[in-house]
């Protein structure tokens, strides 16, 4: 924003941003480079306070110019509220305006002949001549994410990743089965009022049927509570009064229908996993991380995340720190300080002095993507349903095995201790000590 003065009087003046470019016109019906507007005053205080609303409002008139453009009728219903609050009138649908206050009505009419209104959405805006439309389901996800972007301050950008994906789906689920499709077979977007209960009900029908065949009920009451959650949210914070049309559609689960990861046996882990030569094909750092986790039961994003700071490996007791360092623990019990013994200790001091993790840095999938792939072609898995983090189950088995107090257990593994906390049940000499009855 720029403030001139020309002949004893000031004008706003400023560059048209790029993205607006072919808005914003001149009489000759070219693009302006830049915009001037008189601002009526020869005091520089008074005309910096005035600049500040003119700016406001002709930003906000590129906006609604931009949105008319846009294929989405909900942000250009958007940007035509922000651009009449910017013009100093609360947005009124034309309807509204006409059936109140008469002499309201005459004002904004007036209003828009004058210097500052010269453009036709300007005039809408006021007048209230843009239809009110309600967002698409998947423009309802993405303010949802917005409108709960305070809860995500500690993620890291691959922990919001893998929170957004399942929300992602529910939604693409959704429209793939009830939206209607355009030439392509693409969904075309459905305003949320356009969504009823038929719809929720068929969607729910598609899931029914797929849980027959054998698909977890917890997966489908998944997309129902995300797309149910999102909708709550929005309309709540939006105060829209709007019927959920997911509410209470979810799936009796009787029983445990998830499939618990199985622990590798010690046995396996002994003269399979560690049998000399059985990792060498790995690279350095994925086969390092691997061995951290056998003496530990360490998470595998608690070891790619770890900061180089966060090996403390020259105390009485070498130990790994777990802490958030910019992302988001699990819960708050699972920050904590695991004791490094046996292979684990030796992988975390190569781990130290190559400087930290690199190759793996906040990419826990991708690391366990790699380890579940190479022990499938090589062999290592005690069953089809073995996986990398089976080592943290195996571990679990293990200090149960070993008659390792519960607080200890709770402790190793960052689980939550649901009995009366007295003490600290060990501290790190007490968790070393129980470590080293299972280390290998």
């Amino acid at each position: 924003m720029g403030i001139t003065l020309d002949r004893g009087r000031y004008y706003w003046v400023k560059r048209v941003p790029k993205r607006f470019s072919r808005f914003v016109l001149g009489a000759t019906g070219k693009p302006l480079t830049h915009v001037r507007q008189a601002l009526h005053t020869d005091s520089l205080s008074e005309a910096k306070a005035k600049a500040i609303q003119v700016e406001a409002a002709r930003l906000a008139e590129w906006e609604a110019l931009a949105a008319s453009d846009h294929e989405s009728a909900r942000a250009h219903y958007d940007a035509s509220k922000t651009l009449a609050q910017a013009r100093g009138y609360p947005y009124r649908a034309v309807v509204t305006l006409a059936s109140g206050d008469a002499e309201h009505l005459v004002k904004r009419t007036l209003a828009v002949t004058g210097e500052n209104f010269t453009s036709k959405v300007a005039a809408q805006a006021v007048l209230g001549t843009v239809p009110e439309t309600m967002p698409t389901l998947t423009e309802l996800r993405d303010d949802y994410y917005s409108l709960t972007r305070t809860r995500h301050t500690k993620k890291t950008v691959q922990q919001l990743k893998r929170w957004k994906n399942p929300r992602d789906k529910a939604v693409a689920n959704f429209l793939q089965l009830v939206a209607p499709k355009d030439g392509r077979r693409n969904p075309i977007p459905m305003p949320i009022d356009q969504i009823t209960r038929n719809d929720a009900l068929k969607f729910r029908e598609w899931w029914a049927e797929r849980v027959q065949n054998g698909m977890d009920p917890g997966t489908a009451n998944k997309d129902i509570g995300h797309l149910s959650e999102m909708w709550n949210t929005w309309t709540t914070l939006k105060e829209v009064d709007l019927p959920n049309p997911f509410r209470k559609l979810r799936f009796e689960v009787r029983g445990k229908h998830k499939t618990k990861t199985p622990a590798f046996s010690r046995e396996w882990v002994r003269d399979h996993l560690l049998h000399p030569g059985a990792l060498d094909g790995m690279n350095d750092e994925a086969r390092d991380i691997f061995l951290m986790t056998i003496n530990t039961g360490l998470r595998p994003s608690e070891i790619t995340d770890a900061a180089l700071e966060d090996y403390v490996l020259t105390d009485n007791i070498p130990f790994l720190r777990v802490t958030e360092n910019g992302r988001e623990l699990k819960v708050e019990h699972t920050e904590r300080d695991i004791p490094l013994v046996g292979v684990s200790l030796e992988a975390a001091r190569r781990i130290s002095e190559r400087g930290g993790i690199l190759r793996y840095r906040h990419k826990a999938n991708s690391w366990s993507s790699v380890i579940n792939k190479y022990m499938k072609n090589n062999g290592l898995k005690e069953t089809p349903k073995h996986v990398a983090y089976s080592i943290r189950h195996y571990i679990e088995n293990a200090l149960l095995q070993a008659k390792v107090d519960d607080r200890v257990r709770a402790d190793i593994l960052g689980h939550e201790y649901k009995r009366p906390n007295y003490g600290d049940g060990g501290a790190l000499a007490g968790r070393r000590e129980a470590l080293e009855r299972i280390a290998l």
